[in-house]
């Protein structure tokens, strides 16, 4: 007997087709978010180096804009101590100025022979009638100037006027004092003749 053939029912679905669909639908999708994550990795990392640029610029033109004023800060701080420090220097040299001032040196004379006064003081005297007399006298000296250094010594020349011969002798004189002879002895005509003395020149020793 022949087996009559089965013809197909068109109206059936075939049963591959819900399978093959169902395959290949999730690979599309596992695709779109590898692709997103990818971009928003990127994103991130763009923002983070965008960020740490923008801070890093802002650094050093920050540091480029402040270097300039603190090194001109430097010298006005200087500036501004030095004043304080030459001030105290200033008031304590004024006030040790009239410390170191030397007193002024004492100027002293030249003496002349004008500058003396002599004086003859009798200390004995011995007459003879109208003969004459034989006289012991002492010069006084008086100086008549400002002053003389006490470092230097002058010599001052004399005569003795009235005596029978003319007497010359000398005495020195420094500073404030006159070395002078105690006793000298002179002889006169008259007993009525006086002793006088005038200085005739005065040397520097």
């Amino acid at each position: 007997m022949t087996e009559p053939h089965h013809q197909p029912d068109p109206s059936a679905e075939p049963p591959a087709q819900p399978e093959t669909v169902g395959a290949t639908s999730p690979q599309p999708v596992s695709r779109k978010r590898s692709q997103v994550r990818w971009v928003i990795a990127g994103a991130a990392v763009l923002v983070l180096l965008l960020c740490f640029g923008g801070c890093g610029v802002l650094l050093a033109t920050t540091n480029g804009e402040e270097s300039p004023d603190q090194g001109k800060a430097a010298p006005t701080a200087a500036s501004q101590s030095r004043p304080s420090t030459s001030a105290p220097a200033s008031a304590a040299a004024s006030t040790t100025a009239p410390a170191t001032t030397p007193p002024p040196a004492p100027v002293y004379d030249t003496p002349t022979k004008g500058d003396f006064k002599l004086k003859v003081k009798t200390l004995r005297k011995q007459c003879f009638g109208s003969a004459g007399c034989n006289i012991t006298y002492r010069i006084d000296v008086t100086y008549t100037g400002d002053g003389l250094d006490p470092s230097v010594t002058y010599e001052v020349t004399y005569e003795v006027k009235g005596a029978e011969d003319p007497i010359i002798n000398t005495f020195e004189v420094t500073g404030d004092s006159a070395s002078v002879q105690q006793e000298e002895t002179a002889s006169t005509k008259r007993s009525g003749d006086k002793l006088t003395a005038v200085v005739t020149d005065v040397t520097e020793l």
